[in-house]
C-alpha cells in the first residue's frame, strides 16, 4: 500500500484498539483530509468544530452529514462522534448510499474484515491473546418456535417489527464480497433495520422503508433459502437482523477460522436446538447440506426403527430452525433448552443507543 497521511493512522487508532494495517486506507478512501480533520475533533457539536477549526457552522454541519452518511460518524442526542468499532466501519460504509462505495473502497473493507482472524496458529504459538467475542447472536426462524412457551419478545420478529420504521438496507457483507458465487441465490437487500437504527439508514439515504407485512413477507420468502438470522446479541429489542450464509456472512466466514484453533466462534447460538423425532423421518434429506450451516445433521440408525433417520448433533447445533423449515414431517422440532440470562446484558455495540 502507499504512504499515508499520519491523521488516518490516529483516526484508525481511535476507532479500534485492534491492529489493522488496512483501515487507515478505508479511511483515507472514504475521506479527504479536510474531513479527516473534522473526524479528529469529535466527539463534539457542530459549533464546537466549527469553532475549533475557525470554519462556518452550516460548511461544518454539511460536512457532518456527508461524513454520517458515508459511515464514518455517528449522531448522538446532542453532539457527533466517531464510529467506535472497526466492525461498524465495515457494516457502514459498505451498506452506504452507492454515490460513496466504489470497487476499490470494497476491496479495502475485504481486506480490513479478515484481518483479525489471520495467521491465528501462529500467532497462538507466540502468545498472542486472541479475543473471540460474541457480537451476534442466532434468532430462530419464528415459524419454528412460535408455540413455543417461554419465547421472549426480543426472539420474535412479530414483536421486534413492531418498531417503526422498518428498513431494508444492502448486506455489507454481500456488497463486499460482490464478485463471489453465493449459493444461496438471495438479493443484496436484505438487512433490516428498526426504530431509531432503521431512521438512521433512512437519513442516511441508505435503506428503504417497507410496512410490517412486507417485511414479515419478505422473512417468509427468504425461509426458502439457507440463510440464517441473526441480532445484535443484547437482551434489548434487537434494531438490527441480518440474514446470515456461510458464503458470504463475516459472521461466518471468521468462524470457520477461529474454530479450529480457538474453539470460539464470534456469535452466539439462540436458546434452541432441534429434538429429533426419528420415527416420523423418512430419510428424505431435506434437511442435509446447506440447510444446517454448520453441518450438525448427520444419518444414522436408531434401535428399533428401519434403515437410517436423521440426527442432530446438539454441541453443533446454533438453533437457527433452518431444518426445522425443511422437514415435510415432524421429525424435526424446537426444543427451548437456554435460560434467559444466555442472552447478555449489557446491550452489544450495535443494539446500545448512541448516548451522546
Amino acid at each position: 500500500m502507499d504512504t499515508i497521511e499520519p491523521i488516518y493512522k490516529e483516526l484508525a487508532a481511535r476507532v479500534t484498539k485492534e491492529k489493522s494495517k488496512t483501515l487507515p486506507f478505508v479511511l483515507k478512501k472514504g475521506v479527504n483530509l479536510e474531513q479527516a480533520k473534522i473526524l479528529r475533533e469529535l466527539p463534539n457539536t457542530v459549533e464546537g468544530v466549527a469553532e475549533k477549526l475557525g470554519l462556518d457552522v452550516d460548511t461544518v454541519s454539511k460536512e457532518m452529514q456527508i461524513l454520517f452518511e458515508i459511515g464514518v460518524a455517528m449522531r448522538g442526542r446532542k453532539r457527533w462522534s466517531l464510529v467506535n468499532h472497526i466492525v461498524l466501519v465495515k457494516d457502514l460504509m459498505a451498506s452506504a448510499n452507492a454515490k460513496y462505495i466504489d470497487d476499490e473502497l470494497l476491496d479495502l473493507l475485504h481486506v480490513m474484515s479478515l484481518e483479525g482472524s489471520e495467521n491465528l496458529e501462529e500467532r497462538v504459538k507466540n502468545g498472542e491473546k486472541i479475543p473471540v467475542v460474541e457480537v451476534m447472536r442466532v434468532l430462530p426462524k419464528w415459524r419454528t418456535i412460535k408455540d413455543i412457551q417461554g419465547i421472549l419478545p426480543i426472539e420474535d420478529v412479530r414483536e421486534i417489527f413492531k418498531v417503526s420504521p422498518i428498513v431494508v438496507h444492502n448486506c455489507p457483507c454481500r456488497k463486499v464480497l460482490r464478485d463471489s458465487t453465493c449459493d444461496t441465490g438471495v438479493a443484496t437487500d436484505i438487512c433490516l433495520a428498526a426504530g431509531a437504527t432503521g431512521q438512521g439508514y433512512l437519513d442516511r439515504g441508505a435503506g428503504k422503508e417497507i410496512t410490517y407485512d412486507e417485511v414479515m413477507a419478505l422473512l417468509d420468502k427468504l425461509d426458502e433459502s439457507p440463510v440464517v438470522c441473526t441480532v445484535g446479541n443484547s437482551d434489548t429489542l434487537p434494531t438490527i437482523l441480518c440474514n446470515c450464509c456461510t458464503d458470504c456472512c463475516g459472521l461466518f466466514v471468521k468462524a470457520a477460522r477461529t474454530k479450529p484453533v480457538l474453539g470460539k466462534v464470534p456469535y452466539a447460538k439462540s436458546r434452541f436446538v432441534v429434538k429429533d423425532n426419528p420415527e416420523e423421518c423418512t430419510d428424505c434429506g431435506l434437511c442435509l447440506g446447506n440447510r444446517c450451516p454448520v453441518g450438525a445433521i448427520s444419518m444414522k440408525e436408531f434401535p428399533g426403527l428401519d434403515g437410517e433417520r436423521s440426527f442432530t448433533d446438539v454441541e453443533e447445533c446454533i438453533g437457527c430452525g433452518l431444518c426445522v423449515l425443511s422437514c415435510p414431517t415432524d421429525a424435526r422440532t424446537m426444543k427451548l433448552v437456554r435460560l434467559p440470562e444466555h442472552i447478555p446484558d449489557p446491550a452489544s455495540m450495535f443494539d446500545a443507543s448512541n448516548k451522546d
